[in-house]
């Protein structure tokens, strides 16, 4: 292509080979787009029925069915020809995408239970103490606030707490002890109060 087939907008012979490539592969694509819809839309009441009949409850029966049309638009390429194939491979994807939804409806009535059991177990009252050291603590720099809690709520060793924030456990130990001891003073402050 010279200089003038560029300025006269030619399309050199590889670039229009790839063009044309690239629109058959569009064609194609929507073609098999097409096909997938016809073959699966009469489909598509037969199973929101299926899930309808077999769901709890029944309002997730829609989402199945996407789950199900979307794990067909996954294997399409292995879907049958034949209508009576179809229907029955389509059942079968049906069958595990409603037993995943049984197994995480188990699960969350299990977590729901385990969390109603924590709600409903009494919280012993807290002590007029722990309001006066959380606020004796709030009083600390941010940064020994979090090694007293790293080593008193989370029960980490001063090593580990100092690990955790960055710090050598020699400088971890020394910071531990000043902030324990600007601790005390604070909370022996406020109780005074």
């Amino acid at each position: 292509m010279s200089l003038d087939g560029a300025m006269t907008g030619e399309i050199p012979s590889g670039a229009a080979a790839f063009t044309a490539a690239s629109a058959d592969s569009a064609s194609r694509e929507r073609d098999a787009e097409r096909a997938f819809e016809a073959a699966v839309a009469p489909l598509v009441p037969l199973l929101l029925r299926y899930f309808t009949r077999r769901v709890t409850p029944a309002d997730d029966a829609a989402d199945c069915t996407s789950e199900t049309l979307l794990a067909l638009w996954r294997h399409r390429s292995r879907l049958p020809h034949a209508d009576d194939e179809r229907r029955a491979w389509a059942y079968g994807i049906a069958r595990r995408v409603r037993a995943n939804h049984h197994r995480g409806r188990v699960r969350r009535a299990t977590a729901d239970s385990a969390l109603r059991a924590a709600a409903a177990t009494p919280v012993p009252p807290v002590p007029d103490e722990a309001f006066v050291a959380a606020e004796a603590l709030a009083l600390l720099p941010e940064r020994d606030q979090e090694l007293i809690r790293l080593v008193i709520w989370e029960e980490l060793s001063v090593a580990d707490a100092g690990r955790v924030l960055g710090i050598r456990p020699g400088a971890a130990r020394t910071r531990y002890h000043r902030a324990l001891a600007r601790l005390r003073r604070s909370y022996a402050a406020l109780d005074r109060d």
